[in-house]
């Protein structure tokens, strides 16, 4: 065994260059690699400009409503247009007719459409340009897109040369949380004391931006929000007002500025006399689509925009208003007609789109339902009602068209039963509907509610899709593994020995849970070499010091190790990494570094050769991880070019790990035409399949009352002071609008899910499924057969092995089941595997190996904890140490490896025996151990504090004499076995405590960290605490029993010391009961034949998927 030596840290070494573009790496393709193809450093291509004008698209068949509004010429106009009605056809329509217009025709810059997202403003100007067969197209740009533009267009010329860059809505918090710490430590604000301990949270932050964000579109400035939060007797607004100050300030001298404030400069702009009358001049007609989404400043910005000879069409749903939570207003639409006045000064006039061509009259008639009679604003109740009933009218405009249109109920009793079922039943879409799969769709109300839904879908064979932004980017497992490794470079001072655990079992340095425990082991060995007066460090902070460099790996793990070089290729990527980041590297340049594995031209890891090689066999998640990758680049990319070398790679960490909702959409690259898409509600908006199942319709998660609100309630924020809060029924309204947009995603079916819990307090049907007037189906279980070839090769194997079932019938799925074991490709391989009876489990002989795992001469090994184990389940020993699955130990697992290893320091003198030193020692390692949240922590620490007092009683009261601390003792013992036969056992273990009482006898002591003890009746025949005694007596001592000491449990009420469960000493006669225990141990082993049990352990078993003696696992047959 070698001492631990040091060397120096990988951060300031050698430098490494990268000449290549990263995301066109990762792009670049070849026609035989498919969708990830090999990746090549260049790729030669060569472009051809088709300059052939595109024939224009046959103009839509339209209804006399959207006549009304193509023929529209002068003044404003307010069209309101329910789901399926036609909207964008009409304004797509009525902008060809302005342009092609016989009488007065506009040139397309004369055109303005408006909308909302990327990607609506992209179909929009799609459609624009296929309906006029190209050429010059007007302009069509979302709100935001424009607002900058008009920026750009009325900037000085200093301003042009270096235009204000867009922060991100994560950027912004990061920044006002910096900018509110500063201002604090500076004493320029007076910041309310009561939450003073929020100051460094990006939640705060996240909050005050709200409060700017509300001010500005209120108009106030920071004098008047600083004023009006002193009147008010809010004083967060007061210091808030102070702070938009400094805010500002910094905004101008950094040329940055956020959303808000870009609108808020636009309307400026465009409120200026010259730019005004130039703007009213330029635009003759403006389009608005999804009016119901704007907020006050985009409303502004259209007043300005609008001039005396310009005709305003803005179109949009009240009832589709489910944007309220990111700043939507829907009193812009409804005062619309009153803002936006005719020449003559009387209200906008009104025009409803009032024929449908999504859906039947089922699915119209409980889309009303769900919106009951409520009103609209001052709409009068005749025109609510047409609205609100639109005839179906087909592609044709047939009135009274006929469709077959559905809408069902189903209760499940529980989520996964929900997703199996509709697995199941899109499946059955697909094959005896004839649908295909991107007709169909599930909409969640959640984002968390899609990967069970996903996995569910992909079981069944159901090819799915998800929007790379439908989930926050960083919370990809391929994309988290980069950012995690890259966070290591950045800071390698600040890495924790879980993100070095989690680096070295990952895809990067692949090595298994034991390897890293082997490893832990060595390092700790030669640290005791090196040091022999000091206690080691626990095995994460030396594998971590390791990895950093502060240690070098010890002799013991030879040249060839797994472990060793892991760790060296690590090291070696880590390094690179960093000396990028010191020499000023973009992010790209960065994680390319770290994905590629290239470094001098060496290979470090082949984590993108496996990805490709499993996508190109099939893999859907390898094809998953590697879209995730391409998006990351992709961002990093754009971010670099929004930034103009002002984003860092620490930066754009911050960038991605604060947001909530993802910062950058990905303009759905990764979305599949082939398959079903599954999204959230809101993100369906505009979008339609012919079948739509809805999951999540259930009490407390649709409706979701949760008040949207916070604690500095920026929404209540007016001019005039402290105005309503956000009521119950606002936010009730908005869901069950939320609610109305995803049943009416459907053309031909709807089919709406809920759990319908069998107790009080399990989840129960939403309040909306009544609202329905449908009556619901009730589905328990899982649904018996799939609809896809395993399920009906699962079905034929039923009948077939089914003896009450005919011989005609029987016979017949014999048949049916040879014919399709029987079907081969052209290169030879069977098309349906599961139907050879080969490969059925249960059905053949029970078969043995051609040698025991276990030579016949060679004794069997068993520790304490391995007795335990084997005879309370030998399955479930067989899973954990003959199969090696292994599972993670949660963070309350390391609670005893921690005090273990204190109370051996104390009981060696390594660690002084008083409670100080032990915490210190404690607090040392703490911070590395993996809690899911800091109050588990906090509780979790609370207790070992309280365990290590007990051990500290229990180890200076001194009832026995202390020999000896994590002793390892092995002794070899013949025992019999219930075949009548005996066996050799070589029996090993450490023994925590080895103390001497009063008559010289030697008592094994072990600690235990338990919550709940065994009862006190289990306690003379514990098998751990036998073996114990066994080991001892087998060296020749006399032994004086055994005992656990409970660490977590006190000896009674008021006691301070911990509960002691002693064992007497095995009796003198042999076998004793450890002996025959050991038997029957042994001859399981020798068998090989392991058996499930049930018992009290089973609560806490990680295996019952596995194990056929459990609901989850009775698929299994051994």
């Amino acid at each position: 065994m070698d001492s631990l030596r040091f060397r120096h840290r990988w951060w300031p070494e050698a430098g490494h260059r990268v000449s290549r573009s990263p995301v066109d790496s990762l792009r670049e393709t070849s026609d035989e690699g498919g969708r990830h193809g090999p990746m090549r450093q260049s790729v030669s291509r060569s472009w051809v400009l088709d300059t052939a004008p595109l024939p224009p698209a046959t103009p839509a068949v339209l209804d006399p409503e959207q006549l009304q509004v193509v023929e529209h010429r002068n003044g404003p106009l307010l069209v309101l247009a329910g789901p399926g009605t036609g909207k964008t056809t009409t304004i797509v329509e009525a902008i060809t007719a302005r342009i092609n217009d016989p009488i007065d025709p506009l040139a397309p810059g004369a055109v303005l459409a408006l909308t909302f997202g990327r990607r609506a403003a992209g179909e929009l100007r799609d459609r624009v340009v296929q309906r006029l067969g190209g050429g010059v197209i007007p302009v069509v740009a979302t709100f935001h897109s424009f607002a900058y533009g008009l920026m750009q267009q009325t900037a000085k010329v200093g301003e042009l040369r270096d235009p204000p860059r867009l922060l991100s809505g994560a950027e912004e918090d990061v920044r006002i949380r910096d900018l509110l710490i500063g201002a604090l430590e500076d004493g320029t604000i007076n910041w309310p004391e009561e939450l003073a301990g929020a100051v460094n949270t990006l939640g705060l932050a996240n909050e005050i931006r709200s409060v700017l964000a509300r001010a500005r579109e209120l108009g106030l400035d920071p004098a008047q929000l600083e004023r009006i939060g002193a009147k008010s007797g809010r004083p967060a607004w007061a210091a808030i007002g102070a702070l938009a100050e400094q805010e500002n300030a910094v905004m101008v001298l950094e040329n940055v500025c956020d959303y808000i404030e870009l609108l808020h400069r636009a309307v400026i702009a465009a409120r200026t006399p010259d730019v005004a009358a130039k703007l009213h001049r330029t635009y003759r007609a403006i389009y608005v689509d999804e009016y119901q989404d704007t907020e006050q400043l985009q409303v502004e910005l259209l007043k300005a925009l609008v001039g005396p000879r310009t005709s305003l069409v803005v179109v949009g749903d009240p009832d589709q208003a489910i944007y309220g939570f990111r700043g939507a207003d829907v009193k812009g639409i409804l005062n619309f007609p009153q803002q936006f006045r005719t020449s003559a000064g009387e209200p906008a006039p009104t025009v409803i789109l009032q024929s449908t061509r999504r859906f039947g009259p089922n699915i119209r008639a409980a889309a009303t339902a769900i919106l009951g009679a409520r009103p609209i604003g001052s709409f009068s109740k005749e025109q609510v009602y047409a609205h609100r009933h639109p005839i179906y009218v087909g592609s044709s405009l047939e009135v009274g068209a006929q469709v077959s249109d559905s809408v069902e109920v189903q209760l499940f009793d529980s989520e996964s039963s929900r997703a199996a079922h509709i697995a199941e039943q899109i499946r059955r879409a697909y094959l005896d509907d004839g649908l295909a799969w991107d007709d169909l769709a599930v909409l969640v109300r959640s984002a968390r509610q899609i990967p069970l839904v996903q996995r569910a879908l992909m079981q069944a064979g159901v090819p799915t899709t998800i929007a790379a932004d439908e989930i926050p980017l960083r919370s990809e497992p391929a994309v988290a593994v980069l950012l995690q490794v890259a966070e290591m470079a950045v800071d390698p001072a600040r890495v924790s020995g879980e993100q070095v655990a989690d680096l070295l079992t990952g895809p990067l340095g692949c090595l298994d849970a034991s390897e890293l425990r082997r490893l832990g082991r060595a390092l700790r060995a030669a640290a005791r070499l090196s040091d022999p007066e000091s206690p080691p460090g626990f095995s994460e902070q030396l594998i971590r010091d390791t990895l950093r460099g502060d240690l070098q790996l010890p002799d013991s793990l030879p040249a060839t190790d797994t472990c060793r070089l892991a760790v060296e290729r690590m090291f070696t990527l880590l390094g690179a990494a960093h000396q990028l980041i010191r020499t000023g590297a973009s992010p790209e340049d960065v994680l390319w570094v770290l994905w590629s594995g290239r470094v001098d031209g060496h290979r470090i890891h082949g984590w993108p050769e496996r990805l490709r090689s499993a996508a190109l066999g099939g893999s859907r998640a390898a094809n998953h991880d590697l879209d995730a990758v391409i998006a990351l680049f992709e961002t990093a990319e754009r971010t670099q070019a929004r930034y103009k070398g002002f984003a860092g790679l620490r930066n754009f960490l911050i960038s991605l790990k604060n947001q909530q909702l993802p910062a950058e959409s990905v303009a759905d690259r990764s979305i599949r035409s082939d398959a079903v898409r599954i999204l959230t509600a809101h993100r369906a908006k505009g979008l339609e399949w012919e079948a739509v199942w809805v999951v999540g319709v259930e009490e407390g998660q649709w409706p979701d009352l949760r008040t949207r609100g916070s604690i500095l309630e920026p929404e209540r924020l007016t001019r005039a002071g402290v105005g309503d809060g956000v009521r119950p029924a606002d936010l009730l309204a908005e869901e069950r609008q939320l609610f109305y947009v995803a049943c009416t995603r459907a053309r031909q079916r709807v089919v709406v899910t809920a759990i319908a819990s069998g107790t009080d307090a399990g989840p129960q049907p939403s309040r909306f499924i009544a609202d329905l007037g449908v009556a619901a189906v009730t589905k328990s279980g899982r649904p018996r057969f799939s609809a896809s070839l395993d399920g009906l090769v699962a079905r034929l194997r039923q009948v077939t092995m089914d003896g009450a079932a005919s011989p005609a019938l029987r016979a017949a799925a014999t048949a049916k089941l040879a014919s399709l074991a029987g079907a081969v490709a052209d290169n030879g391989v069977p098309l349906v595997p599961l139907a050879n009876p080969d490969s059925w489990w249960a059905i053949g002989e029970l078969t043995e190996g051609a040698r025991p795992v276990r030579a016949a001469e060679v004794p069997i090994t068993l520790s304490g904890s391995g007795l335990e184990s084997i005879n309370s389940c030998s399955l479930r020993w067989y899973f954990e140490h003959e199969a090696r699955a292994e599972t993670l130990r949660p963070a309350a697992t390391k609670f005893g490896s921690v005090v273990h290893a204190v109370a051996d320091y104390v009981a060696k003198d390594e660690v002084p025996a008083d409670i100080d030193s032990m915490d210190a020692l404690v607090d040392r390692v703490w911070p590395d151990l993996r809690f899911e949240s800091a109050w588990q922590s906090g509780a979790e620490r609370t207790e070992a504090r309280d365990a290590l007092m007990r051990f500290l009683v229990y180890h200076l009261r001194a009832d026995r004499r202390l020999v000896a601390s994590e002793e390892f003792e092995e002794a070899f013992v013949d025992v019999p076995t219930p075949a009548g036969g005996s066996e050799r056992v070589h029996l090993r273990g450490f023994l925590d405590r080895i103390e001497i009482d009063s008559e010289g006898r030697l008592v094994a002591i072990d600690l235990k960290n338990m919550k709940t003890p065994p009862a006190d009746s289990k306690v003379p025949e514990y098998a751990q605490l036998g073996v114990y005694q066994s080991l001892l007596r087998a060296a020749g001592n006399e032994v004086g029993g055994a005992a656990l000491v409970q660490l977590r449990v006190n000896a009674g009420k008021g006691a301070v010391e911990p509960k002691v469960q002693f064992q007497e000493p095995l009796e003198h006669a042999s076998p004793t009961w450890v002996d025959l225990k050991l038997g029957v141990a042994a001859q399981t082993l020798r068998d090989e034949k392991f058996s499930a049990v049930l018992g009290s352990h089973c609560k806490f078993c990680a295996h019952k998927r596995n194990c056929p003696a459990q609901p989850e696992g009775e698929q299994v047959v051994l």
